[in-house]
């Protein structure tokens, strides 16, 4: 606890000297790591596993994974789409996950299960993309271990020169009582419920946790790490995403049942709601899907807040 004390203080400072336009990013992580904040392994520059296939799951109808994926991977998607069709505005999202595990997943593959706030920037250009992502990971490449973790990832330009899983480097404030941390082993839950939303005061995007109705604050991901996200978001997520290199075949998504198996096979994402600026928890009307490998991994149908997802994997 020492430590994460000391980078939040290193966190705050960032964010001074960041509004106040002093400071050059990769200066002031070399600084942290001459302080013993942070890792060099954080080194910026260097994409989590995660982060690598995390461009498909933002854009699923341009399919630019191979933007950050490289040739030797494969990533695949199923999606819920709220409010890119039109102009809408959301101050956050919520929703419920089974949480499941996938042991015998390699280096090289992950499986998660996501919840996602972003606003585009008005744009096309990956460089204007915000987003704020949290959910169940399960990824030996960057955990050590075939466990399902509890995830945080943010970035203010589609990934391409910002981002960060869970508190690998600046950008996430953690909570002082939150008995989970991004990245928290989590395989003992049954399900966990995620809420991100806009503080409407100070403009900052808080993470909650939980089960059931009874969630606690983890943290809260500062506006000064934003450009359009300092606004409202624009667009929601909800699905799941696979990644895998060359060497393997595509692993499980969700339980590893189709959505036909239905439940309780089938994973599920239960209570899917947008939050308005009044805090307010409301159904999602207006929702579109995306799914880019039918033969491993599909989406069931969306009924009011609830809908069943994923796949058995094994396609190459």
């Amino acid at each position: 606890m020492a430590l994460l004390k000391r980078l939040s203080y290193f966190v705050a400072a960032f964010f001074v000297l960041l509004v106040q336009k002093k400071i050059n990013a990769r200066e002031l992580h070399g600084q942290a790591v001459k302080k013993g904040l942070l890792e060099p392994a954080t080194l910026l520059g260097k994409k989590s596993e995660f982060e690598r296939a995390v461009s498909a799951f933002m854009n699923p109808e341009f399919h630019v994974d191979e933007a950050l994926g490289g040739q030797d991977y494969t990533n695949n998607w199923v999606v819920y789409v709220a409010g890119a069709t039109e102009p809408v505005k959301f101050a956050g999202a919520t929703a419920k996950q089974v949480v499941y595990g996938v042991p015998n997943l390699k280096a090289g593959q992950i499986s998660a299960a996501i919840v996602s706030v972003a606003n585009r920037g008005g744009g096309g250009s990956l460089d204007t993309q915000n987003f704020i992502m949290a959910g169940w990971l399960v990824s030996p490449g960057d955990y050590g271990d075939t466990r399902t973790h509890f995830f945080t990832y943010w970035t203010a330009d589609g990934s391409r020169n910002t981002g960060c899983l869970d508190m690998r480097c600046w950008g996430f404030i953690l909570a002082n009582n939150s008995e989970l941390i991004p990245g928290s082993v989590i395989d003992n839950y049954y399900d966990i419920s995620i809420k991100i939303f806009k503080d409407q005061n100070t403009g900052d995007w808080w993470l909650h946790y939980g089960q059931g109705d009874n969630l606690t604050p983890m943290g809260y991901f500062s506006k000064w790490i934003f450009t359009s996200l300092q606004q409202d978001a624009t667009e929601l997520q909800f699905g799941g995403l696979v990644s895998f290199n060359s060497s393997y075949t595509s692993p499980p998504m969700g339980s590893g049942h189709f959505p036909s198996k239905g439940e309780p096979a089938a994973a599920s994402f239960k209570s899917v709601r947008f939050i308005d600026a009044n805090g307010l928890e409301t159904p999602i009307k207006d929702i579109r899907y995306n799914v880019n490998n039918v033969k491993c991994y599909d989406l069931g149908k969306f009924v009011f807040d609830h809908f069943l997802y994923g796949g058995p994997g094994g396609c190459k």
